[in-house]
């Protein structure tokens, strides 16, 4: 069975949670990072597009928008 068949499943549920809470954390502490900043990190760390943003509470339409504002930090 594969994670993108898999609907409802408790265990990964709680990851997002846990994944979310981190990067909170990571954005309080450091105030320079950002949501897009932090979304290109969780794609880069292999994560599919609407799986980032599930965890980081967007909606997948603002992906872009995010992708591009940390493009322009960089």
């Amino acid at each position: 069975m594969t994670m993108s068949k898999v609907t409802n499943d408790p265990v990964a549920d709680r990851l997002d949670v846990i994944i979310r809470l981190l990067l909170d954390r990571e954005r309080k502490q450091d105030k320079e990072i950002t949501i897009g900043e932090q979304l290109v990190m969780l794609e880069s760390a292999g994560l599919r597009s609407r799986d980032a943003a599930k965890i980081l509470g967007l909606d997948v339409g603002q992906l872009t928008s995010y992708r591009r504002s940390a493009g322009k930090k960089q």
